[in-house]
């Protein structure tokens, strides 16, 4: 049983790896997603690759699902009630008052996902410290819940002052609501975030509440798809911060997958860079419905310690992944002003852009690809997803072209150049606003569109090299091959970084790798692809923000804890431009992440190098950017580009999952790996 399978749930397709370990062998497909019950778009995903992979084979499937997060944004989540302490009920509507758009008067704060009469407290207070300032009014507890019960919650959250030093009536709650209310899922952030900032952690709370029973249903229907398909392979879903987890755990945790698809594509990317040697990379993943851009920097993926997703603040850790609405199915449309917009909305699978011909009748990017020439008019999939042009023209026209007055090509080109600038400036916000150059970055590009747009957008930021995976297409299918077990511990434990306080810094460290040794040991992780990882979040006292600081591994001694003080002062100093060496420096979150690595998994299929010279199959009129004219262009079957081929642009070069186009002004070779190393004007 050498096979293993990775299914990654897009806005519009449904993309699916099997990679065989012992022969290097790799199978694609591409299916287009189900909505209204995405276990049906994996099912069909599984029957057709069944036809190339025997699926009883399969030792290993891991799973990347957006199901979450279209959830939260689009607040279709459970009916779900809070818990929390006397005085404090209105915390989650408050949240922070910071303004991300200082000077727009019109913006709003997301709507709480628990409306104000689910929002109960109960009387007690526990200190900062942990001591007990009013003990729990156990009466109070159960009348609030019997308030709740009435209501017909069907998730029920609770978050109360200071637990993360104290759980002891946190607990207490806990136990009592899964007594007396045996069918509402429940959380309690003791359990899932023991970290201080109460907002943060509120939030959190209710998040993973919220969306409880949804994805406990889902993966229900998940796991019931798989097994009827006939693999007994335990399913693993893919967590924001870039690992997986086996599937009993995402159902307690499923905040921790908000970010889990861009996850994926991440690990890829971070995987991608690692084999090629590259020590910067921008990686961007432009599929259907959405565009992730995230940094891979010494073969690791940027991480971030919160963020907020549809505007609701997740402190778990995660990939640092922005995400914007530029996809294939992003739609196009001209605004009051007489300005054209791409996106954020998405014609999704169904209808789709007017060229699937499925009843949709707004353009979208795909639209103005067709009407350009870079795909085939023949349809998607080598064929198997048939296109209809005279649609994606019909909208372009009507939608874009006559309301600007201008010609149906320029509306297309205009719409891609559009899309490349959305793209371009997220990947500022990533560099140039944080004081990278993107020059200094090779660019990853991938999705089923990335590779369509990947060399103009190059050319635009003055990026030398781009290179197209061998499969793009799948990509972050692929990823969920290649990502280990992963799980992190955080707990807040404020002390000074002092030398009187190293045995309490030793035994807060000790506490929690105890509970990660025993999560590696539940796993059946072997000694021999276990890993440990240590930081600590610290800052100068009176700092409201905190740095991670690796810690390392080993015994902690008076010298390794002057080298993390060193350490913060270095980082403070490129984080912030500045250091304060004689400043006391406190020690604020323990952290520990456990790994599990994996078998490696390949990441491409082999690429023979006697195929030279039997790629060209067509030529095909394009609309070229630049020149904004037709051109007979060469069409070329990427499965037959040999090792060290070169195409010269302008071209076009097709595969099952993908389209690469090739600008006049750009040049691609097939390195060992089969990646296509794409070069300006032959630059290297």
């Amino acid at each position: 049983m050498a096979w293993r399978i990775g299914i990654d749930i897009g806005g519009t397709f449904t993309d699916l790896v099997a990679a065989n370990l012992e022969t290097g062998e790799t199978c694609l497909y591409k299916s287009p997603t189900t909505p209204a019950n995405l276990a049906q778009g994996v099912a069909a995903g599984l029957a057709a690759l069944g036809e190339k992979v025997p699926l009883r084979a399969i030792s290993f499937l891991a799973h990347g699902t957006t199901a979450g997060t279209n959830a939260l944004i689009e607040e279709k989540g459970a009916r779900t009630g809070l818990i929390t302490t006397d005085g404090f009920r209105d915390l989650l509507e408050i949240a922070r008052q910071q303004r991300p758009s200082l000077y727009d008067l019109r913006a709003r704060k997301p709507r709480p996902l628990i409306p104000r009469r689910l929002r109960r407290e109960v009387v007690e207070r526990m200190q900062f410290d942990g001591s007990i300032l009013k003990p729990l009014d156990v009466e109070s507890v159960k009348r609030e819940l019997a308030l709740l019960a009435e209501e017909g919650i069907e998730s029920l959250a609770i978050c109360l002052l200071h637990s993360y030093a104290n759980s002891s009536h946190e607990r207490a709650v806990r136990d009592m609501a899964r007594e007396s209310l045996p069918d509402v899922y429940v959380t309690a952030s003791c359990d899932l975030l023991p970290r201080f900032r109460e907002y943060e952690r509120l939030s959190t709370t209710v998040i993973n509440t919220y969306l409880g029973p949804l994805m406990n249903g889902y993966l229900n229907h998940l796991s019931e798809r798989i097994m009827e398909a006939g693999i007994s392979a335990a399913p693993h879903i893919m967590q924001s911060n870039g690992g997986i987890v086996p599937l009993e755990e995402a159902r307690l945790k499923p905040a921790g997958t908000v970010l889990s698809g861009p996850a994926a594509g991440a690990a890829a990317a971070a995987d991608l860079s690692a084999r090629l040697d590259i020590e910067r990379a921008i990686a961007i993943d432009m599929g259907g419905t959405s565009t992730d851009v995230c940094l891979i920097e010494g073969g690791l993926p940027a991480s971030a310690a919160g963020r907020k997703v549809g505007g609701y603040a997740v402190e778990l850790p995660g990939v640092d992944v922005r995400c914007i609405g530029a996809g294939g199915g992003s739609l196009l449309w001209v605004d009051a002003g007489g300005l054209l917009n791409v996106g954020p909305h998405s014609a999704g699978a169904h209808p789709g852009p007017a060229c699937y011909a499925q009843g949709g009748e707004e353009p979208a990017i795909t639209d103005a690809f067709l009407v350009l020439g870079r795909i085939p008019p023949s349809g998607l999939l080598q064929g198997e997803m048939t296109l209809d042009p005279e649609a994606a023209r019909k909208a372009v026209t009507e939608r874009i072209a006559a309301p600007l007055e201008v010609s149906l090509e320029r509306a297309a080109l205009g719409a891609v150049e559009l899309t490349v600038a959305n793209v371009r400036r997220a990947i500022e916000t990533i560099t140039v606003a944080e004081g990278r150059d993107p020059r200094e970055f090779s660019l990853i590009a991938a999705g089923g569109a990335g590779p369509l747009i990947a060399a103009e957008l190059a050319a635009e930021m003055q990026i030398d090299e781009v290179i197209i995976p061998a499969s793009p297409g799948n990509f972050s299918a692929g990823g969920l091959l290649v990502s280990d077990l992963r799980r992190d511990w955080v707990r807040t434990h404020l002390m000074a970084a002092a030398k009187d306080n190293l045995p309490e810094l030793i035994d807060g460290f000790h506490s929690l790798e105890r509970e990660a040794c025993e999560w590696l040991a539940d796993n059946l992780v072997s000694d021999g692809k276990a890993v440990l990882l240590r930081r600590v979040a610290a800052r100068y006292v009176g700092q409201d923000y905190e740095l991670e600081i690796e810690v390392p591994s080993g015994r902690l001694t008076e010298r390794e804890l002057d080298g993390l003080v060193a350490d913060f002062h270095q980082a403070h100093e490129r984080h912030y431009g500045y250091a304060l060496p004689g400043r006391p420096i406190e020690f604020v979150d323990l952290m520990i992440t456990a790994v599990g690595q994996v078998p490696a998994a390949p990441s491409a299929p082999s690429v023979r190098s006697d195929k030279k010279g039997a790629a060209k199959k067509a030529e095909r009129s394009v609309y070229l950017s630049g020149k904004e004219e037709f051109r007979d262009c060469a069409v070329y079957d990427r499965a037959n580009l040999g090792v060290g081929e070169v195409v010269e642009g302008p071209g076009i070069i097709e595969q099952y999952d993908s389209t690469t186009y090739l600008p006049a002004a750009c040049r691609a070779h097939v390195d060992e790996m089969g990646n296509l190393r794409l070069t300006r004007n032959g630059r290297r």
